[in-house]
């Protein structure tokens, strides 16, 4: 048995910990910041210090070995506590942090935190833009994760259902050349997609009855923020989320030229520890939001005006 004062590197452990959770040496180094070689040079010493391989290594991948198994989820356990013990030290009453993938953080979250702030005042409501899994809220307060059901465990509120929809750009509904008056002249126009599988307007074709219908060609920007901003410059028709384009098409920046709703089956959760989710600036968070979220899930488009 390995005493206190022949512990491995804290380095090494906390490599392997990542590597094995993710089963990848490249997108843990991605998580920790460091290279692919660092991370094999750190599971090595690991691995030379416990005097047993952690991995078996092949061609197409890593796999843990029945010691790896047996080591991982007491590291993981481990990393955790000491992530939520160094939170709860320096944990302040009134700051609030919050993290939110791209797209939704910037169009949903940020423009409501100005009325947050502003019906509670004491709260310093910190957002943070990030495309980490929010799933373990490591570093945050509260967090919003996408996806069928909110992860488990956790204090969860549904923020947004998302309801897909095309948009383009105003001018191109009544372009005399490819005017956008049907779903069929959908033909005519580049279909831009967040995923290269098309998975979002496959649904939505499916849906209005034109699932063999492709698009003059097929554009894929893995951000829906920037998606919709190709859109908006008349670059190709993007399917969006209501909850993500209602303020643009009131300002007339998009339009919704056929705004059939297709549920996606996802949806944002608004997500907290639950041993944490009864702290007053988590209170006041998750009541200002379920007022917020009740206002979303009652946004109707409609379709362009005639001109």
């Amino acid at each position: 048995m390995i005493g206190r004062g022949h512990l491995p590197s804290l380095n090494a452990l906390r490599a392997f910990e990542v590597a094995g959770r993710l089963l990848s040496f490249s997108r843990a180094a991605t998580e920790l910041g460091v290279t692919q070689g660092a991370i094999s040079r750190q599971v090595k010493l690991l691995e030379g210090q416990l005097g047993v391989e952690l991995f078996h290594r092949g061609a197409t991948g890593v796999t843990l070995t029945d010691e790896g198994r047996q080591l991982l989820p007491v590291l993981t356990e481990c990393f955790t506590k000491m992530a939520e013990a160094s939170a709860s030290l320096r944990d302040d009453p009134f700051r609030l942090s919050i993290g939110a993938p791209p797209s939704f953080g910037m169009r949903w979250v940020m423009p409501r935190l100005p009325r947050f702030q502003a019906e509670n005042p004491r709260i310093d409501a910190r957002l943070t833009i990030t495309t980490d899994d929010l799933n373990d809220l490591a570093g945050f307060d509260a967090g919003v994760h996408y996806g069928a059901t909110p992860p488990p465990g956790l204090h969860a509120l549904k923020l947004a259902a998302e309801r897909l929809v095309p948009v383009a750009a105003p001018r191109l509904i009544d372009d005399p050349a490819r005017p956008l008056k049907t779903p069929q002249d959908l033909a005519r126009h580049t279909l831009i997609d967040t995923v290269p599988d098309r998975r979002y307007w496959r649904l939505w074709l499916q849906v209005v009855g034109h699932d063999s219908l492709t698009g003059e060609r097929a554009q894929v920007i893995t951000i829906l923020d920037m998606a919709l901003r190709v859109a908006e410059q008349g670059l190709g028709i993007a399917i969006g989320d209501v909850a993500m384009i209602a303020d643009d098409i009131a300002l007339g920046r998009l339009a919704a030229p056929f705004p059939v709703e297709v549920p996606s089956g996802f949806s944002y959760w608004l997500v907290a520890r639950p041993e944490a989710s009864a702290r007053p600036k988590l209170r006041s968070l998750f009541r200002f939001m379920e007022k917020e979220a009740r206002a979303t899930a009652a946004l109707k488009l409609r379709p362009p005006a005639a001109p």
